[in-house]
């Protein structure tokens, strides 16, 4: 790829990736998009009834740190890895997805604002992935591993239900 000029690779990326969210909406994906209207209050964005919680990674498992409580997210290694790359900035010689998807992101002018842990239903944790653009709000469903890899590459927080971390979380102070 040497003297090419990466950014018709990258506009393409961004298309599939832009086009997928879009189409997604059709699909029945869930996904909320709002706009901001001077200083109005957007639910979305609130974070009552949540806790800001630290990430941590051992192989195959994601755990998420609040009020002496640490609730544990089964995964796979590749998750976790993207994760722990992730905390320590680590990039590897090729992008992961979540790296190519932050870079995506900052090329063009969208700010992950945070990203909420918001249920668990059969044996699965639900997410949002929360994203600005201009006046946009983009609230998008999300596994909460991908959410989080890009949460910790951006430097947004991670919040999670607090009924969750009572319910399902492990004491640990």
């Amino acid at each position: 790829m040497k003297g090419k000029n990466l950014l018709p690779m990258a506009a393409a990326a961004a298309a599939v990736f832009f086009a997928g969210i879009f189409i997604g909406t059709r699909l029945g994906v869930k996904m909320e998009s709002m706009a901001i209207q001077g200083t109005e209050q957007i639910p979305q964005l609130s974070t009552e009834g949540f806790s800001k919680a630290d990430v941590r990674t051992d192989p195959y498992v994601i755990y998420l740190v609040s009020n002496c409580s640490r609730l544990s997210m089964i995964t796979n290694e590749v998750q976790t890895d993207s994760i722990e790359k992730g905390i320590h900035n680590i990039t590897d010689m090729r992008p992961t997805t979540h790296d190519m998807i932050n870079l995506i992101m900052m090329n063009f002018d969208i700010h992950p604002l945070m990203v909420k842990v918001e249920s668990f239903k059969d044996g699965t944790y639900y997410s949002k992935i929360l994203l600005r653009q201009g006046n946009n709000i983009l609230n998008l469903d999300s596994r909460p591993s991908d959410s989080i890899a890009i949460a910790v590459r951006a430097g947004i927080p991670v919040y999670v239900k607090n009924s969750l971390l009572e319910e399902l979380g492990e004491k640990i102070c």
